[in-house]
């Protein structure tokens, strides 16, 4: 039988953690298997624990001498909070007490919601990660960070709390993890019940009708709510993977701009150029006699106004680039992570006795933050790249770079030799 230990979640009320989950053999009928196991345990309460798509179910209960009223499992509560299928949860709830919990392939594991202090728990926690193919893989969900630095391997620890979980449940969750009466009345009792059950059957209809209407209204509230973040989600990848427009497409555009702009405007020498997005800003240092007002006169009448600061010996001009029309990146049609990296790996060493130098990020991370409750598996990835060399290789280069590397920035530096450093962003699927 479960300890039932009351845990405070503020602004919803209490829930029971320290809870035996009991898996449900599959035999005889799930009502008789959890009637069977209440039985022997004095259960007042039940809550079954079942996945939608998965095999096997799991039960819990709670004597009616543990809890005042109708219990809320708080077990259930993560469940409703944490969006993976193989977690496990620590965290302080109190007086020296920390609570485990430890969820694998969307179920609740065997002695595995418990609540003790350190020394108790973390044996147990212990022989949960170990039993997993990969640890690392398995996010910890905690408070307690320090307690799992001495175990020998790498971790996936996020930040969790009671505090944390009551921001991330809603009403409707609560109400979801809240027990159901149990009973396990024989068959002659049911048959001595019989002429009373006859009476309130109207009423027990009515209730289950009820009940089970807004059952349906809470479902489809958290449909449309998970629809709405799969939608905010779809919206930021695909704002994501266009930031950076494709190098085949943006570099010559940077260098036709480039290719009518004076090296030098009444004394002003061209000193460096940065093209980003769709404009380029140049910057001209002064010679001898140089004035503003004889920029200004002498500027082509096309460009915009320059931008003067605290430095006289220097003008900043923006200039406009006309960047064709593009059909937008789709995630489905990104080519793999690996294909990617090898082929910017590639051009990089085969640039490498053309006086060029492309650079590669180490990682790559998703192109989007976590959305709670929605799968994100699908999200691309991105990464960084750099490249520096002759300018007058450049257009080269741009055109052998993947169909996902995109553009950030080039800059030009305009000494004896005429060199450029570009910053990419590249794109692929997981």
């Amino acid at each position: 039988m479960s300890a039932a230990i009351p845990v405070p979640i503020a602004g919803f009320g209490e829930a029971v953690a320290g809870l035996d989950w009991l898996e449900l053999p599959g035999l005889d009928g799930k009502n008789t298997e959890v009637k069977q196991l209440g039985r022997g345990v004095n259960a007042a309460w039940q809550f079954v624990w079942s996945v939608k798509g998965k095999d096997g179910e799991y039960v819990a209960f709670v004597s009616k001498g543990e809890v005042k009223k109708r219990p809320v499992a708080a077990a259930v509560l993560v469940r409703a909070a944490v969006s993976e299928d193989t977690y496990l949860t620590l965290v302080d709830i109190g007086d020296g007490r920390l609570w485990a919990f430890a969820v694998s392939d969307g179920m609740p594991v065997n002695r595995m919601d418990r609540v003790a202090d350190a020394t108790d728990l973390m044996g147990q926690v212990r022989d949960f990660l170990t039993s997993l193919p990969d640890p690392s893989k398995a996010p910890i969900y905690t408070d307690k960070p320090e307690l799992f630095e001495t175990l020998p391997y790498g971790l996936d620890i996020r930040p969790f709390s009671l505090e944390i979980l009551r921001h991330s449940i809603r009403k409707r969750d609560f109400s979801k993890a809240t027990f159901s009466r149990h009973s396990s009345i024989p068959v002659a009792g049911i048959i001595a019940t019989a002429l009373l059950a006859s009476l309130t059957a109207g009423y027990v209809y009515y209730q289950d009708q009820a009940e089970g209407e807004a059952r349906r209204h809470e479902s489809q509230a958290r449909r449309r709510e998970i629809a709405k973040r799969k939608a905010a989600l779809m919206n930021q990848v695909r704002a994501a993977i266009n930031a950076a427009a494709p190098a085949r497409v943006a570099v010559p555009a940077y260098m036709d701009t480039l290719r009518d702009v004076p090296a030098s405007v009444s004394g002003w020498r061209l000193a460096a150029v940065e093209c980003e997005a769709s404009s380029c800003t140049l910057t001209y240092k002064a010679a001898a006699f140089a004035t503003w007002n004889g920029y200004l006169k002498a500027k082509p009448a096309g460009w915009p106004a320059p931008s003067f600061d605290g430095d006289i010996q220097r003008v900043d001009q923006s200039v406009p680039v006309h960047l064709p029309s593009l059909s937008p990146r789709a995630a489905s049609a990104l080519a793999p992570r690996e294909n990617v990296r090898l082929k910017l790996g590639n051009l990089a060493q085969i640039s490498r006795p053309l006086g060029l130098t492309v650079t590669l990020q180490s990682g790559w991370e998703p192109v989007a933050p976590k959305t709670a409750g929605v799968d994100d598996q699908w999200v691309p990835l991105k990464t960084g790249f750099g490249a520096t060399g002759a300018a007058v290789l450049l257009r080269d280069l741009a055109m052998r770079l993947p169909d996902d590397a995109g553009v950030r920035s080039v800059s030009f530096k305009l000494d004896d030799k005429i060199t450029f450093d570009l910053k990419g962003e590249a794109y692929a699927n997981p």
